[in-house]
């Protein structure tokens, strides 16, 4: 019972933590970074025990990228998961970066509907993120699967605040 007690005040048994995840979160990528992402509950909301520290609220804003959703055993197409949104670094837990999408790379890309926008409209430090972990490399033997995570929701959030229309071809899940 202590030993169980002492896990639970400390950060590595917060939601949202560096993996290994915790029971009812999922290992997940984010643009090639890491995090355990738990599951939204059925009103959108989300677990609310964050790394202590942590400036970044947690929101129901990740979803799996379409080609994958389905794929890994427990994920179906338009389910949601939570993250940790931010606008900088500071925000995150410790050992964890901001990770947000880029604005105007140029390159159509069918899960950045912020690829193809001018930084002028919507400049790089108005993009909000999620805060993730640096990926460890995998062992070739080890079975876990990661399911890749988009940050869409979020792009098309800060387009709508910046009243900018998304590009042809882009719809919001």
């Amino acid at each position: 019972v202590y030993l169980a007690f002492m896990c639970c005040i400390g950060s590595p048994c917060a939601s949202y933590s560096k993996p290994p995840c915790q029971s009812g979160e999922m290992l997940a990528s984010v643009s090639g970074r890491v995090v355990c992402a738990p599951t939204c509950d059925e009103g959108g909301g989300c677990r609310m025990d964050k790394p202590a520290g942590t400036v970044a609220d947690p929101r129901c804003i990740l979803q799996p990228l379409a080609h994958v959703a389905g794929q890994i055993p427990g994920t179906y197409q338009g389910q949601k998961f939570c993250g940790l949104v931010c606008t900088a670094d500071s925000y995150c837990p410790t050992g964890s970066k901001c990770t947000k999408l880029l604005v105007g790379s140029g390159e159509e890309d069918k899960d950045n509907p912020l690829s193809t926008i001018s930084t002028v409209l919507i400049p790089q430090e108005d993009v909000k993120g999620v805060c993730t972990y640096k990926a460890k490399k995998r062992k070739k033997k080890d079975p876990t699967q990661v399911l890749e995570l988009s940050m869409k929701k979020l792009a098309y959030e800060v387009m709508r605040e910046r009243h900018v229309m998304p590009p042809p071809g882009h719809t919001e899940l």
